[in-house]
């Protein structure tokens, strides 16, 4: 029998879980956003503190346990953090927070308190004016070069794949886009990549967990405790990530001055624009930002495009070792598309039993029980009377919406061909980029996830790759979920008892 190759998920260690249980006590705030915002429990401190205890080992069944208590209106969940949780149910509120302007509730304090970018990356919010102004001008970026001209990427993100599935090193054909094609190739930057990641899933967690005051004096050495012993030292990673970002400006900067080059046009240039140059010529040519606001932009991209990436296929590639009945067909699909059009973009698009299997799997298998995460930057009153305090964290339960029967036949049930059925019959926004209210892993609105058009073209490349050239099993069982027994908070923790392996055909 052919080799095995194992395709698994790295366990955060024990000993986190303890850090985490042992700062959570003194973390404690009884915070109730509203009066009229009902709890799926009681509000005395007790069960506060149970529940926020509760959330943090398994957000996911508490949303539940709240939808299913107001799923005409809205709830809210303590969380760790100093605010609640307010959680939308009713379609209504859910479509009225999708049109309330970025000055009423913006997702970039949400941001910060999940990354916890504002300690665990000094330098990148200027002092005394709030989020920085290359956060709001990068989605407007991205669309400008990976969604506009995507098709200049398509032949490096294919070749990427392909030279990485000879070695099943798995690494991400995005990072061309974001550091150009010599960068994305370095071992050493790409490891420091894949290092950094996990050390800020795991670092930033911890440090969620203490307080606000007590983060300038013990939050770096917690941050360091969770990932002693591991190679996901966030600190160690950055620095190497640092000395490749330096010398990679060294040479943007020699060119821009050098009189040969001119400055780079997101429209002109018939080859892809590579978004750290473009981020760095506007801080040196134009003074927009500093240098140190570019990396820690360049580290946030390189999070959000990866993590998503490497969760969708793991759901997908789980799915299809489950139901061999798919194989044929999208193998079908893949041949005829790739022998008309090769790796293209338009092969992409035409690909609709793929898009539509990618598209159930996200459905079913979501990273995170909610989106859309906003946060009031005033009081806000909604339509049902109800008024948020300032401060507010609101988010919308995507998870349950995903299965709910009030927007899909049969929700629990995997039916990969059902977004082509739904196609055909004449709904909308069923492709894996549309955004729609039974739909929201990219989010909703102005806020949406700019992205996107990358990562699904990213997907279904390493997926018909993939698909061509091996056989994809589960060798220890077909019945294992893919999520664990806990999750963190609202996110889905993958199954690290399950195994996907790879045989070459």
């Amino acid at each position: 029998m052919a080799f095995l190759h194992n395709l698994c998920w790295i366990e955060v260690e024990p000993r986190v879980a303890a850090i985490v249980l042992c700062i959570l006590v003194p973390s404690i705030f009884c915070s109730v956003v509203a009066k009229q915002v009902p709890f799926p429990a009681r509000k005395d401190y007790f069960s506060v503190l149970y529940q926020q205890y509760k959330f943090v080992v398994d957000g996911p069944s508490m949303i539940k346990k709240g939808y299913e208590q107001f799923a005409s209106g809205l709830f809210e969940i303590p969380r760790t953090f100093r605010f609640g949780q307010v959680i939308l149910c009713q379609p209504e509120l859910i479509e009225e927070l999708r049109n309330k302007p970025s000055t009423l509730v913006s997702p970039e304090p949400w941001i910060d308190q999940l990354l916890q970018v504002s300690h665990v990356m000094p330098g990148y919010f200027p002092k005394g004016m709030g989020w920085p102004k290359i956060a709001k001008t990068t989605p407007g970026l991205i669309r400008a070069t990976v969604y506009k001209h995507l098709h200049r990427y398509m032949p490096s993100m294919n070749q990427a794949i392909i030279s990485q599935l000879q070695t099943l090193d798995f690494k991400d054909g995005s990072n061309f886009a974001l550091v150009g094609s010599r960068l994305s190739r370095n071992e050493e930057y790409i490891k420091a990549v894949k290092d950094h990641i996990l050390g800020m899933i795991v670092t930033t967690r911890v440090q969620f967990l203490v307080p606000d005051r007590l983060k300038p004096y013990i939050g770096g050495l917690i941050g360091r405790l969770a990932t002693l012993g591991t190679s996901w030292d966030m600190h160690a990673s950055r620095k190497i990530m640092l000395k490749h970002f330096d010398a990679r400006a060294a040479e943007y900067h020699a060119e821009i001055f050098s009189g040969n080059q001119r400055e780079t046009s997101l429209d002109e240039s018939d080859n892809p624009v590579e978004i750290f140059q473009w981020l760095y010529e506007s801080s040196v040519l134009r003074e927009r930002w500093t240098y140190a606001e570019v990396i820690g932009e360049m580290l946030l991209l390189q999070f959000a495009f990866i993590y998503t990436t490497s969760y969708g296929l793991y759901g997908a590639l789980a799915e299809l070792a489950r139901r061999p009945e798919y194989i044929a067909p999208l193998r079908e699909e893949i041949d005829l598309n790739f022998s008309r059009m090769g790796p293209t973009v338009p092969a992409c698009d035409g690909m609709v039993l793929m898009d539509s299997f990618l598209k159930e799997c996200q459905r079913l298998h979501p990273p995170s029980a909610l989106s859309a995460h906003r946060v009031c930057i005033s009081d806000l009153k909604l339509s049902n009377g109800v008024t948020l305090k300032q401060g507010s964290h609101v988010a919308v339960p995507s998870g349950i919406i995903q299965r709910s029967s009030e927007h899909y036949t049969n929700p629990d049930a995997f039916d990969g061909f059902r977004f082509v059925k739904r196609a055909a019959g004449g709904a909308k926004d069923s492709r894996l980029v549309d955004l729609s209210p039974d739909y929201l892993v990219f989010g909703m609105g102005a806020h949406a996830c700019p992205g996107r058009w990358m990562a699904c073209a990213l997907m279904k490349l390493a997926f018909a790759h993939i698909l061509n050239q091996y056989d994809i099993l589960l060798p220890n069982s077909t019945s294992l979920p893919l999520t664990g027994s806990l999750s963190f908070e609202e996110f889905y923790v993958p199954n690290f008892g399950l195994r996907i392996a790879l045989r070459r055909r």
